[in-house]
């Protein structure tokens, strides 16, 4: 039996910005290219704010706004929005130990 299939990527953002900058799209095509080739693949999709900047209802705020940024433009793309969920965490969870760098969505498709 096959091990099931899964791709993991960060996309990071710029402060106080949800738009994806040309340098994470390549991201983006990476994940689209996991969900052509694997179909029945599912997509989580969850938005960060770093805990450094900002009050707790902004963060909430711009960590929803990627992680809606993110979904359409993978939607754009041609994975099915049914495939794909999202949700955010605002400043409450840290993924990642430098302030800077919890600027972002974790995309997670698994088989």
């Amino acid at each position: 039996m096959k091990a099931p299939e899964k791709i993991e990527r960060n996309v990071f953002f710029v402060i106080n910005k949800s738009d994806v900058n040309d340098k994470e799209q390549s991201k983006l095509a990476e994940v689209v290219a996991f969900a052509k080739a694997n179909p029945s693949a599912k997509f989580t999709v969850t938005g960060y704010a770093d805990k450094g900047t900002g009050t707790a209802a902004v963060n909430k705020r711009i960590a929803e706004q990627r992680a809606q940024s993110v979904k359409t433009k993978l939607v754009y793309s041609g994975i099915e929005a049914t495939r794909i969920s999202t949700s955010s965490k605002g400043d409450t969870v840290q993924p990642f130990a430098n302030n800077d760098d919890n600027r972002v969505v974790i995309i997670i498709g698994e088989e």
